[in-house]
């Protein structure tokens, strides 16, 4: 159920990272790859009153893994974003709880 949420990244750069991305993260954690989800974030920056470009930035929500895996995680999330023309992102974790995750109805 990992959610990756990019931020300031194009469409364009997801896609091209999206399968290998998927692939290499799941073997990481043991889950599906069916399970990810990528999500492309659409939104305006504005810096100074003006419209501004945001600075790349993934957030990821998933059930805690444990701080080697998160570094690990982090690690390859920043090069494939980097493979794909980002020189610099920042990433973010956000931890669910399975007691308070459901999936039709029911505890995960």
């Amino acid at each position: 159920m990992p959610r990756l949420n990019f931020h300031a990244i194009s469409e364009g750069q997801v896609k091209s990272i999206a399968k290998s991305l998927t692939d290499e993260l799941a073997m990481l954690i043991g889950c599906a790859r069916e399970h990810f989800v990528l999500e492309c974030v659409a939104s305006t920056y504005v810096w100074d009153g003006q419209s501004a470009s945001g600075h790349p930035y993934v957030e990821v929500h998933c059930f805690d893994r444990g701080i080697e895996v998160f570094d690990r995680m982090v690690e390859i999330i920043t090069g494939h974003l980097r493979s794909a023309g980002c020189p610099s992102v920042d990433v973010s974790f956000r931890l669910l709880e399975r007691r308070r995750y459901y999936e039709d109805g029911a505890h995960l």
